[in-house]
């Protein structure tokens, strides 16, 4: 597939582009989940608005496995702004019909579901499908082949992971585990990972060549017994600020990447 010229993004771009200029438009989840369809319709790649929806699918995931599991209701939590259903999940769930569901998505629930099943753990089920949202992710921001995309994916990729292992470097948790809960979709290879854990350290030192490096002060922190709140906020922060400042062109893929970036921080 041939990469799109900025060019192919002229109308979008004055489109979008008025559309900024005009503010209230997006109040509301059903608001932003209209729009996104809008833009889906009209974008010369529509991958770029599913690297945008690709997390409310794995959101959703959880709020369904967990309201089986738990017997409950939680229709409330549900988020309109994926790509697949509610309805898509219980057919994937109840019939395994998973045509609607992309084939990382697709399995990822299904293991989910067993895991939850067996082990009646929603971590381990949550683990699971936050690997595979990230490595989904980056594929997806791979096939658009939009370096902004590209890099993003990358530091959210290096940030599970270390969440990750700040929690287990805090809990003790064995070497043997970290390859079922890390990605290897960051710029921080696992390999030196599993060398440096559990030295709490050197593998936090691994960190400093990426765009995390100004939160290590407080991953060490939350590694050696104290509070996780504030490196976890730091993280949020960090990846909510990261697209924000990132230099934008004034027409072409970047124009639509930053609407829906601001879209989805409920700004445009």
């Amino acid at each position: 597939m041939r990469k799109h010229k900025d060019t192919d993004y002229l109308f979008l771009s004055s489109y979008l582009h008025a559309r900024e200029a005009r503010a209230g438009e997006a109040g509301s989840e059903t608001d932003k989940a209209a729009i996104l369809r809008d833009l889906e319709s009209l974008a010369p790649d529509p991958k770029i608005v599913d690297f945008f929806r690709v997390k409310y699918d794995y959101h959703n995931a959880k709020v369904f496995l967990k309201s089986i599991a738990a017997n409950t209701d939680n229709s409330r939590l549900y988020s309109p702004l994926g790509r697949v259903t509610r309805e898509d999940l219980m057919l994937a769930y109840r019939d395994g019909k998973t045509d609607k569901l992309s084939p990382t998505f697709s399995q990822a629930f299904l293991q989910a579901d067993e895991i939850l099943s067996r082990t009646k753990d929603p971590r381990l089920a949550d683990f699971l499908l936050d690997k595979a949202y990230v490595q989904e992710l980056k594929a997806t921001a791979d096939a658009t082949r939009a370096k902004l995309l590209i890099r993003y994916a990358a530091l959210n990729a290096d940030a599970l992971n270390l969440r990750a292992l700040v929690r287990m470097l805090k809990s003790g948790v064995e070497p043997e585990q970290l390859n079922q809960v890390l990605t290897d979709c960051g710029t921080v290879s696992l390999k030196d990972v599993n060398a440096a854990y559990p030295d709490a350290a050197a593998t936090l030192a691994l960190y400093r060549s990426t765009g995390l490096a100004s939160l290590l002060p407080e991953a060490e922190r939350a590694a050696r017994g104290g509070g996780f709140s504030a490196f976890e906020q730091g993280c949020r922060s960090l990846l909510a600020n990261w697209m924000d400042q990132a230099r934008f062109t004034p027409f072409g893929e970047d124009v639509l990447i930053r609407y829906l970036y601001r879209l989805e921080a409920k700004e445009a």
